[in-house]
């Protein structure tokens, strides 16, 4: 009969009497007890952690250990840990191995393991091979467990140790994988839907991070350079757009970041000596706290020839024809377009001013404090408002002025559209 439990808890309830510490003899007097018998259960409470020695001249006392058992932190723990002896039969287990096994901690003890994960579904070439004398001292493996009438994937963790008497036993660690094992075939199979899609479409799609590192390019964006694809991931893309375009780029991948919503913009690009047209829209990845990390780009070239000429050139043309002062520009206010008529009403060429802040032209300061270009990212169209620009040199014009938002989809502003006039 093991009698390691009895002797144990004497021990325990003599040292915690002394908290200074006692020696060998002065437990065995204190108990009635042979010394041979208190120095065995005192070097087994020493070894699982139970009591801690220090030394007096020759004399060894032993007291209370400080550290708190590891079976008490047991149930601080979400996954399910049971000690079983080396028969399997249940010696310890914390609050959650009871909720997993669905029953109650004090219904688990003494009850066999194995018997009860076998109710539960354990294959019987598992169990056999948990048995067996020559598996490794660590076992781990996915099972298939019922858990409230439904089938589980659990990931179960077999640990070979030494109890507090010095016996055998064994430890098992129960952690249900199956959310996260469908999470991650959820995961493997929409990355694969993306790529697919990304692989077959006719617009260049591409993954980057908020400093534009890409992270993955599809086959028609690595045409560009006319090299693979996945030779880009790595590399920024700013060694691949002109200054003009890339600051376009950086703030419209810094709104997406910071506000976590859509963005839509059109931007012109110098390519192997052509001048193309862009239309880009740019999608936020958020992580589970809602932070973006990456950002997915799909970008379309929208030159596109048309019978006669592109309709990039007929639009220019158009534009040009017109009297008035037309200019497009970001939702931020950064200039896109600006065609003949602002050229002859502000004196600025088109060079000097594609790229700038069209509030350098059309100044809140004098007209109110009233931004203009913001009023109307904001949803809102201003028609034959009264209104100062300032010219080339300082001059100060009294114009009309009259906007409109850009490309409105889905509640998004992609640019600002802007008349003037002269008075």
């Amino acid at each position: 009969m093991d009698n390691s439990h009895y002797y144990i808890s004497r021990i325990n309830e003599i040292l915690r009497a002394n908290p200074e510490g006692m020696t060998i003899s002065e437990i065995s007097s204190g108990l009635s007890m042979s010394r041979n018998t208190i120095g065995k259960y005192i070097e087994l409470m020493f070894q699982s952690g139970m009591v801690d020695v220090r030394s007096v001249g020759k004399a060894k006392i032993f007291f209370l250990a400080t550290k708190i058992p590891i079976n008490s932190l047991f149930s601080y723990l979400s996954t399910a840990i049971l000690q079983t002896d080396e028969r399997y039969q249940i010696k310890n287990a914390n609050v959650s191995a009871a909720d997993f096994l669905e029953t109650k901690q004090e219904q688990l003890i003494g009850r066999n393991i194995l018997d009860l994960l076998t109710m539960q579904g354990l294959r019987q070439e598992v169990r056999t091979r948990i048995i067996s004398s020559d598996r490794p001292v660590v076992f781990a493996s996915d099972v298939e467990l019922m858990k409230s009438e439904r089938k589980r994937l659990i990931w179960m963790t077999i640990a070979d140790v030494v109890m507090f008497n010095g016996t055998g036993g064994h430890v098992f660690v129960l952690e249900d994988v199956n959310d996260w094992k469908e999470a991650e075939e959820n995961k493997n199979r929409y990355q694969a839907l993306f790529r697919a899609l990304a692989t077959e479409t006719a617009d260049r799609v591409l993954v980057m991070t908020p400093d534009l590192t890409f992270s993955y390019v599809n086959p028609e964006y690595a045409k560009i350079c006319r090299r693979g694809a996945e030779t880009f991931v790595g590399e920024n893309r700013s060694s691949f757009c002109d200054p003009h375009s890339l600051s376009l780029i950086k703030d419209a991948v810094a709104y997406v970041c910071a506000k976590g919503e859509p963005y839509r913009m059109i931007f012109s690009m110098q390519e192997h000596g052509d001048m193309h047209w862009f239309d880009e829209r740019l999608f936020p990845i958020p992580d589970n706290k809602g932070e973006v990390h990456e950002v997915i780009g799909i970008s379309r070239d929208i030159t596109g020839f048309q019978e006669g000429g592109t309709a990039q050139v007929l639009l220019s043309a158009l534009m040009d024809m017109l009297h008035e002062a037309v200019i497009t520009t970001t939702p931020a206010g950064k200039v896109l377009s600006w065609n003949k008529g602002a050229e002859l009403m502000t004196g600025y060429p088109r060079d000097e001013l594609i790229g700038s802040s069209a509030l350098s032209i059309i100044t809140p300061e004098l007209n109110g404090g009233r931004d203009l270009v913001m009023e109307t990212s904001s949803g809102e169209n201003i028609t034959s408002l009264k209104a100062i620009i300032r010219a080339r040199g300082g001059r100060k014009k009294k114009v009309f002025i009259s906007t409109s938002p850009l490309s409105i989809q889905g509640g998004i502003v992609s640019g600002v559209c802007i008349v003037i006039r002269e008075h």
